[in-house]
């Protein structure tokens, strides 16, 4: 039987079939749909592609990108084998044993900072490194970001919506950490591939 995940990760082999030129691996294509979701697209295909694949995935980034359903689906319980669970929260384990990481993820406790007072919201971020992938990656998509962030913590309440939006404007005047995000996107991406 199918899960989200596998339903998911045959619509991205599909995607980078159509439009990427270049044989690519499934961590390379879950990858790019990650990374054209992503604020900073360009800037993050630069610092991860060659020429080829950068250059067609920036002409057809807004095909690549997955969509809010698609990233909720990857990252949910029901996507993820017991293995893969395993792998994943290895390779985030070790992506949050940084400086960057860390003022990332307090900057978003700050915005979320009402919601984070809600006992299962709290106990799914402290608990579940897969959850606070989710959530760094929700708030930094082009598009749907609150509704993934709705999906990874369950709901975020209302008052903290414009904490949210204050932090993306600050994301978008000061820029993203290409090195840190480049490097989560492709731990969440070879975690769920390999």
């Amino acid at each position: 039987m199918d899960t989200p995940g596998t339903v998911v990760m045959a619509r991205v082999r599909e995607r980078a079939r159509r439009y990427i030129s270049a044989p690519v691996s499934d961590a390379d294509a879950l990858n790019l749909c990650l990374t054209c979701a992503t604020v900073e697209s360009d800037a993050l295909l630069d610092l991860t592609y060659d020429n080829v694949v950068r250059r067609e995935a920036t002409a057809h980034c807004d095909a690549l990108a997955l969509s809010a359903d698609e990233f909720d689906a990857l990252l949910c319980e029901a996507s993820l084998t017991v293995p893969r669970r395993a792998a994943l929260a290895a390779a985030l384990a070790a992506e949050e044993d940084d400086d960057s990481s860390r003022a990332r993820h307090g900057a978003i406790l700050s915005a979320l900072r009402l919601t984070m007072t809600e006992e299962a919201q709290k106990k799914l971020w402290g608990e579940n490194a897969r959850t606070r992938a989710h959530v760094a990656l929700a708030v930094l998509r082009k598009h749907a970001h609150l509704q993934c962030l709705e999906s990874a913590l369950g709901s975020v309440l209302g008052s903290d919506h414009r904490l949210i939006e204050d932090m993306r404007v600050t994301t978008e005047e000061e820029g993203v950490d290409l090195i840190t995000v480049s490097s989560l996107i492709g731990a969440v991406s070879r975690a769920l591939t390999g």
